[in-house]
């Protein structure tokens, strides 16, 4: 039996032969990285985990980022309990991840046939206050607060809260719509990775809602 047969065979001949190729070369450090902005297709990519999502029945989601740029990470099966072993801050090492476009902009996604690993490494992230596709940060002042609204869906309660920034509604859910009860009109603030959908700009888990604090001059 050769080393791809012996791969296959690891994963009970679930996976094909190119899929046991590609894992071997990532065992073999032939594999070569990609950064996240070259990120398409099957991908092996170190990152930084930024941000940390909720950890859902079937997967768990992230931000990740490197020194090209940032992308949700989303792992399904097994490797969802993974983020629990994960702080941010720290690096990880992807193998045949999918990335695609999601309702996030770029995901990389890490099923069943995916690795991912915490490595000693590190990457250098910047972060981009710019509102574009995708997830982005955006930083100004609360110009109103609205309401909470309370949906329930199929016996799921959940938050969610409008705020108008600079001008422009953001719709905040869950965690990140208690988080602004404790912000005050007028307060000037950053939003870590929130993203746009339909015209719209959401908060969700991964997302952060930050006051910032003015220094005083003496």
């Amino acid at each position: 039996m050769n080393e791809i047969e012996t791969e296959i065979e690891k994963f009970d001949w679930l996976i094909d032969e190119e899929t046991a190729k590609l894992l071997l070369m990532e065992k073999n450090k032939l594999i070569e990285r990609k950064k996240i902005k070259e990120a398409e297709g099957n991908v092996a990519i170190d990152a930084k985990i930024e941000s940390k999502g909720k950890i859902y029945e079937k997967k768990a989601i992230a931000v990740i980022g490197d020194e090209s740029g940032h992308c949700v990470l989303k792992l399904w099966d097994e490797n969802k309990k993974i983020l629990n072993y994960l702080n941010e801050g720290d690096c990880v090492r992807i193998a045949n991840g999918l990335a695609r476009t999601g309702i996030y902009g770029l995901e990389i996604n890490v099923g069943k046939f995916g690795s991912i690993s915490k490595i000693d490494k590190k990457i250098e992230t910047k972060i981009k206050f710019e509102e574009r596709d995708g997830i982005f940060c955006l930083k100004g002042k609360i110009e109103k607060k609205f309401p909470t609204n309370l949906f329930i869906d199929e016996n799921y309660e959940k938050f969610s809260r409008k705020i108008i920034v600079d001008g422009k509604e953001i719709y905040l859910f869950d965690e990140r719509a208690k988080d602004v009860s404790k912000i005050n009109e007028g307060s000037d603030v950053i939003l870590l990775w929130v993203y746009k959908r339909n015209g719209k700009i959401y908060a969700t888990s991964f997302s952060k809602i930050i006051q910032k604090q003015h220094s005083e001059s003496h």
